[in-house]
């Protein structure tokens, strides 16, 4: 498993970041790679997330189910298809209207594309940090 960690910091209320996180009708407008996300079940540890997306021009559908739910703190989900993936967000209010966002990712894309793996290395790292960095643009548009 590779970890890739991004560390940001939006002007943006805590609250309005965490509905941003949580939503997955959210996750196309700052997830690159998302083309679409959907959930079974009420917000909270358990909740079905389902993502259309595409990686290295490779489409694919995900499933993931939400493990950690600490409002309005800590977020993660954990997802084994079509390769594994664990997300964990830290959120931390710095002033009332700034929120420090720490993601880490940890996958194993590797099996998915093998014959590519520094290429797929660099894509899963470009692309994290492409997603932190739309996240506080959308956060601060809406701010």
């Amino acid at each position: 498993m590779e970890r890739y960690e991004e560390e940001r910091t939006a002007d943006a209320p805590i609250d309005l970041c965490w509905q941003v996180l949580t939503d997955p009708d959210e996750a196309p407008a700052w997830v690159p790679f998302v083309s679409s996300a959907s959930a079974d079940g009420e917000p909270g540890e358990g909740r079905h997330l389902y993502v259309r997306a595409s990686l290295l021009g490779i489409s694919a559908e995900a499933e993931q189910v939400v493990d950690v739910w600490e409002p309005p703190n800590i977020y993660g989900w954990t997802g084994s298809r079509p390769f594994p993936t664990q997300l964990r967000v830290e959120l931390d209010a710095s002033g009332p209207a700034t929120t420090r966002i720490l993601a880490a990712v940890e996958t194993d894309p590797f099996g998915f594309v093998p014959l590519a793996r520094g290429l797929v290395h660099r894509t899963v790292r470009r692309q994290f940090a492409r997603s932190a960095d739309a996240l506080v643009d959308l956060l601060e548009q809406r701010a």
